[in-house]
């Protein structure tokens, strides 16, 4: 299974998420920015700390993994990453918020991205690596292809979009064993 390493890009260190740490104000105010939250079902909530901490606290005691996403020059705590892993079915689903508006733009959302499948493709238990979003998300659909993950369906007028119905599409890579 996966461990807490940290995973290291060229700017970012993928850190084990700690709520001692990277729990506060700013992190709940992320998900309660209707920019930041746009294309997540996390719009339809308001957050508190508490609520944000009985997120953190879903992935202890069992496979899946959250990190959080830091700025090697400073040591900013810029976004979250996370895989809910199936361990029964070898499945790793990735998903990411980049909190801070002013990081966007910049690459960090793919490299972290990145960084995450490069940890996942290591682990002998994990055969697919799989995502979604809707479809007008347009920086997510380039982080998915852009990593080379492929089409892998989607599903028609799933959500609702500013009042439209919008597809949800997803993307899978497969682990070579």
């Amino acid at each position: 299974m996966l461990t807490s390493n940290i995973i290291e890009t060229e700017r970012l260190k993928l850190v084990t998420f700690d709520p001692a740490q990277h729990l506060n104000d700013a992190y709940v105010a992320w998900l309660n920015d209707p920019d930041v939250v746009r294309y997540s079902e996390q719009r339809h909530k308001s957050h508190t700390l508490e609520s944000c901490a009985a997120f953190t606290e879903s992935f202890n005691d069992n496979p899946s993994h959250l990190w959080a996403i830091m700025q090697k020059t400073d040591n900013r705590h810029i976004g979250n990453i996370h895989a809910d892993i199936d361990p029964h079915n070898g499945i790793a689903d990735v998903a990411i918020l980049l909190g801070a508006r002013d990081t966007w733009d910049q690459g960090y959302g793919l490299e972290a991205w990145n960084g995450v499948l490069g940890h996942l493709k290591s682990h002998e238990d994990i055969r697919k690596i799989i995502a979604g979003c809707m479809r007008s998300n347009a920086a997510m659909y380039s982080i998915m292809t852009k990593s080379g993950m492929i089409d892998d369906g989607q599903r028609q007028k799933h959500y609702f979009l500013n009042g439209k119905p919008e597809d949800i599409v997803f993307f899978a890579l497969q682990v070579p064993s």
